[in-house]
């Protein structure tokens, strides 16, 4: 051990990526929200549709970002907040506010893409 001592003052080498991060988890969940409260087709809900792996695309992107933006906070404390988000986005569809239809479906595939986002982030965390 060196008996030098520690510079507390130092920028951390992963600051840049972790504000790049949140930068890029708040730009995307800001692009989430006006894409959830477009007006919508009319069309059939559908349990396999296309749009769950836009669900899931959209999660697991928000996901990683998190990690990446704040990667000191517990993962169930994320996955809580994300889950929450999903929760909204769809409570606000099951108004007549945004003209869209609200499906549990959709929170399902939601909670799909976040659960592979915290699995890779823990997979891709231990290789770095």
């Amino acid at each position: 051990m060196s008996t030098e001592p520690k510079n507390t003052q130092a920028r951390r080498p992963d600051a840049g990526l972790r504000w790049a991060g949140r930068v890029l988890f708040l730009t995307t969940s800001a692009l989430v929200l006006d894409l959830a409260f477009q007006p919508g087709h009319a069309t059939q809900p559908d349990l396999f549709g296309f749009d769950k792996l836009e669900h899931i695309a959209a999660f697991f992107t928000l996901t990683v970002l998190m990690r990446i933006g704040w990667p000191g906070r517990a993962h169930i404390l994320q996955t809580a907040l994300l889950m929450a988000f999903g929760l909204f986005i769809e409570l606000v569809q099951a108004t007549d506010l945004v003209g869209r239809t609200a499906s549990w479906a959709d929170v399902v595939a939601d909670m799909i893409g976040i659960l592979i986002g915290m699995f890779c982030s823990l997979f891709i965390g231990r290789r770095l």
